[in-house]
């Protein structure tokens, strides 16, 4: 963490103590929503669920995450973040143990989205959080750390799956543990709570008035990011990989993304940021079409998905960063909400499409859709590229792959403590 913790005034030691408790508890919602995630897809495989039911199955989480980015900061005007917390991680928990008590489609459906439901509104609580104690010369700083933290949590929670049996309740129950140990830090250490919440409004008409490749480009990194998040562990399932290498598989789109993430950002804020967005669609299109030539039982599979991982998921950061680039600054809290609404329908139509294409064509079909995802994103990119105006640019702007409403506006310099 030594990120957010250089300086030796009091008041950098002040923020930096009462963060570190909020990574803590962020660390082990990643982990344990990590694991559970690729687990739902083994699982529902080895349940002999059809592929369809499985997509929309997995779907349900990113229905939820919507609805609960877009009314839990009521919650949380209503009776204050640490008790926001402290309920939606139970409630998500709960959900994670139940899993294994009540297999079938429906129930894990209905499960899936009180699970996304209650993840998006930790994020919020969480970003929020950080919002409220970061200043402007340590906000970027701590933008990096919870990007770190949320990535690499994940990743390491994929890698938890080859730990014991899927079929079995072992791997639920570590889960539903991991989310539990989330509330701690939060609520046995004395932490000064946020005063304000982040408003949520929805501009989604003039987002696409004003930054239509934006838009377009946040819609379809949702998908992607959906689809790998929802059906790649099942997927490598389908293709006859073992639990333990399915949690590498999915790990390795995840480590892709934190090697390119600054590098891409860093080429964007000094070139036209239409033109890094139209390499990255382009360069995501290539690799995921040589993926479906690749041998499903060669080390090149997960070396296919890193590479993708690391062009798809930086996908978001280089549209959000597009879209700020085209919006004067009063306008940046209104545009999150629209952003984020944006990208949850995407992240709800890749999978669901996706699972039909695997239906009708098979697993091959994933990494079809995966590719198919950037095509419309690299043809709008020429065209506003050779059309529209470069207008001038601001920082790039790094973002996780999930984010609530509040993730953009902690990128933002301009916003005071």
């Amino acid at each position: 963490m030594a990120l957010i913790t250089d300086g030796s005034d009091s008041r950098g030691r002040g923020i930096a103590s009462t963060v570190l408790p909020l990574f803590i508890a962020l660390a082990f919602l990643m982990v344990g929503n990590g694991l559970v995630g690729s687990l739902l897809g083994v699982r529902a495989d080895l349940e002999g669920f059809p592929t369809i039911v499985t997509g929309v199955v997995m779907t349900m989480y990113y229905g939820g995450f919507l609805l609960g980015s877009l009314t839990i900061p009521r919650w949380i005007a209503n009776v204050g973040h640490i008790r926001v917390f402290a309920g939606l991680a139970a409630l998500s928990a709960a959900t994670t143990l139940a899993y294994s008590l009540f297999v079938s489609p429906v129930t894990w459906g209905a499960l899936r989205f009180i699970a996304g439901l209650a993840i998006s509104g930790l994020y919020i609580t969480v970003e929020s959080w950080l919002n409220a104690r970061a200043t402007n010369e340590t906000r970027g700083r701590l933008l990096s750390s919870y990007m770190v933290v949320v990535t690499l949590g994940l990743g390491l929670g994929e890698l938890l799956l080859g730990a014991a049996d899927p079929i079995h309740p072992t791997l639920f129950i570590v889960a539903g543990i991991l989310i539990s140990l989330a509330v701690m830090p939060l609520t046995l250490l004395k932490i000064p709570a946020p005063d304000e919440i982040v408003p949520v409004e929805l501009s989604v008409r003039a987002l696409s008035r004003t930054a239509p490749l934006g838009v377009v480009a946040v819609a379809l990194s949702g998908a992607a990011g959906g689809a790998i998040f929802a059906l790649g562990a099942f997927y490598a399932t389908r293709i006859g990989m073992e639990p333990e290498r399915v949690g590498v598989f999915m790990a390795a789109s995840l480590a892709g993304s934190l090697v390119t993430q600054y590098p891409l950002g860093h080429l964007s804020d000094r070139l036209s940021r239409r033109r890094v967005i139209l390499v990255v669609a382009v360069g995501a299109v290539l690799i995921a079409t040589v993926g479906t030539f690749v041998d499903p039982e060669s080390a090149w599979l997960f070396a296919v998905m890193a590479a993708y991982g690391s062009l798809a998921f930086p996908m978001y950061s280089l549209a959000v960063s597009l879209i700020n680039d085209l919006l004067p600054e009063h306008q940046l809290v209104p545009a999150a909400g629209g952003i984020i609404f944006v990208f949850g329908i995407g992240s709800i139509v890749g999978p669901l499409t996706t699972s039909v294409v695997m239906a009708i064509i098979g697993p091959v079909g994933f990494l079809w859709s995966l590719a198919a995802f950037f095509v419309p994103v690299a043809i709008y990119a020429v065209v506003r590229t050779v059309r529209a105006v470069r207008p001038p640019q601001g920082r790039f702007i790094s973002l996780p792959p999930r984010s609530s409403t509040a993730a953009p506006l902690l990128a933002d310099d301009d916003v005071a403590e």
